[in-house]
C-alpha cells in the first residue's frame, strides 16, 4: 500500500518565504497538523488560524513550537490564533467560517487536515442521521471550504499573488473502497457485541474511515474541476451589487496522503485491536513509516511551493514527499465525484437550510 516508501520530491528547507500570507488549518494543534503549522511559521507566514474543538491542545502546541522549533513567544502568540470548530457539527462549522470571514481581508491557504481516527465515535451534534466519521472528515470540510472559497478566489487579485491553495488530507486506505454507497453514510454504527466476528468493530471503523478518505479525494477532484470550469468569469464577492463579473486568480486544490506516521492518531488501533496488537501496529509504523516532518512536507509543498502551479490546475493526489500518485479507479470516477458533491450539498441543506452558502457564495463553483 502506498506510503511505506518515501520519495524525496521536496525539502522543507526549500519552502518559499510566506510573508504576508494567511492560512486556515483544521487540526493544526496536534499530530501532523502541528508540524505543518510550525513549518509555516518558520517560513514567515503572517497568520495561521487553527480550527479545533478545544483550546487545550492548541496551548500544548504553542509550547512545542517554542521548545522544538525555537520560535519566539511573540511569533507564536501574534501569528497563530485558535478558532473553535467541531467539524462534526455543521452549525458550528458555519459559525467558525462566519467568524473567520468577519476577520479576514485575505486567505491564501486552506488546509483541511483534521479527521476522526479509525474508531466508532459518538454521533455528531448536527444530525443523528449521519455517519459521524463521514460528517467530520468530509462534510465539515465541504462546508468550510465552500464558505471560505469566495475569499480564497479573491485573494490572488486583491493581493497580487499567483494563486491560492486548498489542501485536503486523505489516506491510502481509500484503496479499500470498491465504491461509495450513499446509504451507508446515513447508517448508524453497528453494535460490535451483536456480531459473532470478534473484529467486527475494528473492521467497521476501518471501512468508515476509508469511505471518508475516498470522499476527500473525490471532493478535491470535483472542486478542482469546478474551479477550472469557472475560472474566467465569476461574481465578485466584494461587489456592492453582487453581480459584477470578473476574472479571479487561480485556486489549486489537491489531496495528499501524509504517510504512515506514529502520531497519537495511531493510538486508535489500541482501542480497536487491544493494547498489545495496537501498540505493535504503532511501533511498526514508527519503524517503516514516515517521520512527522516528512508527513508535513507534502502538505507544505501543496500549500506553498511554486512547483504546484506547474502541474496543472489541481485535483491530484500526492504521497510522501510531494509525489503525485495514482488513486483507485473509484477515486478517479468523475461521475461519482459529481454525485458526492450533489449528495453533500443536499445533506448540508437539510441541516443548515438552502441558503447555507450565503448570498453570492457558491456560484463560483456551481456545476
Amino acid at each position: 500500500m502506498s506510503g511505506f516508501l518515501t520519495y524525496r520530491g521536496f525539502d522543507l528547507a526549500d519552502t518559499p518565504d510566506l510573508s504576508g500570507k494567511v492560512c486556515v488549518i483544521t487540526g493544526g494543534q496536534a499530530g501532523i497538523g502541528r508540524e505543518v503549522v510550525a513549518q509555516l511559521l518558520l517560513h514567515g507566514i503572517s497568520k495561521v488560524y487553527i480550527l479545533a474543538r478545544t483550546e487545550g491542545r492548541y496551548e500544548e502546541a504553542k509550547k512545542e513550537w517554542l521548545q522544538k522549533h525555537g520560535l519566539r513567544t511573540a511569533d507564536v502568540e501574534e501569528r497563530t490564533e485558535f478558532v473553535e470548530c467541531d467539524l462534526g457539527d455543521l452549525w458550528n462549522v458555519k459559525k467558525a467560517a462566519d467568524e473567520l470571514l468577519g476577520k479576514l481581508e485575505r486567505l491564501d491557504i486552506l488546509i483541511n487536515n483534521a479527521a476522526l481516527p479509525i474508531s466508532t465515535p459518538s454521533r455528531p451534534l448536527s444530525s443523528p442521521t449521519l455517519d459521524p466519521t463521514f460528517a467530520t472528515n468530509h462534510l465539515g470540510h465541504f462546508v468550510l471550504t465552500n464558505l471560505l472559497l469566495p475569499l480564497l478566489r479573491a485573494t490572488p487579485r486583491t493581493h497580487n499573488t499567483s494563486s491560492s491553495r486548498i489542501v485536503t488530507s486523505s489516506s491510502s486506505l481509500h484503496l479499500l473502497c470498491r465504491g461509495l454507497d450513499f446509504n451507508l453514510l446515513t447508517a448508524p454504527p453497528a453494535d460490535p457485541s451483536r456480531s459473532r466476528f470478534p473484529g467486527a468493530g475494528a473492521l467497521e471503523g476501518v471501512l468508515r474511515y476509508a469511505r471518508s478518505k475516498l470522499a476527500n479525494i473525490l471532493f478535491t477532484r470535483e472542486l478542482a474541476r469546478r474551479l477550472e470550469a469557472t475560472a474566467d468569469a465569476v461574481t465578485d464577492p466584494s461587489s456592492v451589487h453582487g453581480n459584477e463579473r470578473i476574472s479571479l486568480g487561480p485556486v489549486y486544490a489537491n489531496a495528499f496522503f501524509p504517510g504512515n506516521v506514529a502520531t497519537e492518531a495511531m493510538d486508535a488501533w489500541s482501542s480497536l485491536l487491544g493494547p498489545v496488537v495496537g501498540g505493535l501496529v504503532k511501533r511498526g509504523f514508527g519503524l517503516i513509516g514516515q517521520s512527522v516532518e516528512e508527513a508535513a512536507a507534502t502538505a507544505v509543498f501543496l500549500a506553498a511551493a511554486p512547483g504546484v502551479e506547474k502541474r496543472g490546475r489541481g485535483g491530484a493526489y500526492y504521497v510522501p514527499v510531494a509525489r503525485e500518485e495514482s488513486t483507485s479507479t473509484v477515486a478517479e470516477d468523475g461521475r461519482l465525484a459529481g454525485e458526492l458533491w450533489a449528495w453533500s450539498d443536499g445533506a448540508v441543506e437539510r441541516i443548515l437550510g438552502k441558503e447555507w452558502k450565503g448570498q453570492g457564495s457558491g456560484e463560483e463553483v456551481s456545476g
